[in-house]
């Protein structure tokens, strides 16, 4: 089906895969990978991983320029752990790109442009000579180590964040960074949630984010999951904090503070920081996706055992997509949406969401939670859905379903969809034969609601 328009192009015809991989064969196209794509001054940007497991940076000029690619020479990714991945970000205020990429419970890698790279366009030659080497410290003399999923996002006084996780999965704790180009570029601001606390037999937990996202007014939200153990099936509980300051102080949704950065992190026992009890082990994916609409709202949606289901599960055939959604007054809601397929991600469009996710023949990517190489390679078909906020996102419907397949998750320029409402999906094509590199395309769409 095809109700959108869409024009492909693509950034890297030979994108590595995985002959076998650990949680996935690719490294371009994973939820935790925020952001992969991202826009400013009427260019685009990406980070990547190819054929020879080699990090790239491509940029192009908007709408349809044809994309140019930095291969860096520096850094090779040499294993399977798919967790891994780029990550890219832009700090308006003084136009520098952001690269952090190879984490996994590891030594922070980044590596940061010279100002006004992404303001120069055509004048500046898109080049290795432009970044600078790779390090471990953001602040000068200050490693970070055991880090996870670095996520940058762009504040709305035009500077840059990176949060991250500091620890392993089931025993971490989450903190944030901020870079500052007026005053003196980064700084850590510390640990804003703890996994400390008591839940039935379990002394320390991780938080799994699933976004961090500004809303119109500046209020920052996110939401998570707890991970009491290394296990998936240890995910319990839909967890919701905001903050009107940035990052730096936290309140509950009842607008409580609970919560002062770098002094008083939150943990599992803040006031009020269950946004959904969803109970240990019901069967739950994490690090999935959410949205604030221009209401304030926050949309969330899980990839989960439906509550109606008459018992927990860990066969993720029987997982399915549950929307949670915050109202003006503070009230959560929840139902389940009629589609579903792996992680994907959610959009607001004014009131309106975006639904954007691949569906692979067999849902439980992993092999079966048996070490195998699981089914990845073989991806699913691209799917757009769209839901109005007329009849409370009750009614979905889809817009789009590509010919091809794709691996991994999807990602989406949301500085790009923001600005001009155009939809840019980042996506790696099938490969021919498990292992082969593949196309990496973005693909635009024009969505009419």
């Amino acid at each position: 089906m095809l109700v959108v328009d869409a024009i492909d192009s693509i950034i890297d015809l030979e994108a590595l895969n995985l002959r076998e991989g650990a949680f996935g064969t690719t490294f371009n196209g994973q939820t935790y990978q925020n952001e992969a794509l991202t826009s400013l001054n009427g260019w685009q940007y990406a980070t990547y991983v190819n054929h020879e497991g080699r990090v790239c940076a491509a940029r192009r000029r908007l709408p349809d320029g044809a994309w140019q690619r930095i291969v860096f020479g520096d850094y090779v990714i040499d294993h399977n752990d798919v967790h891994n991945v780029p990550v890219i970000g832009i700090c308006p205020a003084d136009a520098t790109i952001h690269l952090a990429f190879d984490h996994h419970n590891s030594p922070l890698h980044y590596r940061v442009s010279q100002p006004d790279t992404a303001a120069s366009g055509e004048t500046v030659e898109w080049s290795e000579a432009l970044f600078s080497a790779t390090t471990s410290e953001l602040v000068d003399g200050v490693k970070l180590t055991e880090l996870t999923y670095p996520h940058f996002v762009t504040t709305p006084g035009g500077n840059l964040q990176m949060y991250y996780r500091l620890g392993m999965s089931g025993d971490g704790n989450t903190h944030v960074a901020e870079y500052r180009p007026g005053e003196g570029g980064w700084r850590t601001l510390g640990e804003f949630l703890s996994g400390r606390g008591q839940f039935v037999d379990s002394d320390s937990r991780s938080a799994y984010h699933n976004g961090f996202d500004f809303d119109a007014v500046g209020r920052l939200h996110t939401t998570w999951v707890w991970r009491e153990s290394i296990n998936l099936h240890s995910n319990h509980d839909l967890q919701y904090a905001y903050s009107e300051d940035g990052g730096h102080t936290w309140c509950n949704g009842d607008g409580t503070r609970i919560g002062v950065t770098g002094q008083e992190p939150m943990n599992l026992e803040s006031l009020g920081v269950t946004a959904w009890p969803i109970a240990y082990g019901w069967g739950m994916m994490n690090q999935l996706t959410q949205t604030v609409d221009d209401r304030g709202r926050v949309h969330v949606v899980m990839w989960q055992q439906p509550p109606t289901a008459p018992a927990r599960s860990v066969d993720m055939s029987t997982w399915r997509y549950i929307h949670y959604w915050r109202d003006e007054h503070g009230e959560w809601h929840q139902q389940q949406l009629p589609c579903f397929g792996r992680k994907p991600t959610v959009l607001a469009h004014g009131g309106n969401l975006v639904l954007v996710f691949t569906k692979p023949a067999d849902p439980d990517y992993h092999g079966r939670g048996k070490g195998g190489p699981g089914t990845d390679h073989q991806g699913g078909p691209l799917y757009v859905f769209i839901a109005s906020s007329e009849n409370r996102w009750t009614t979905w419907r889809e817009v789009y379903r590509s010919g091809d397949n794709f691996v991994g998750e999807p990602r989406v320029d949301t500085h790009r969809w923001r600005e001009s409402s155009v939809l840019s999906v980042y996506a790696q094509q099938a490969p021919v034969e498990r292992g082969v590199p593949s196309p990496l395309h973005v693909i635009d769409m024009d969505i009419d609601f």
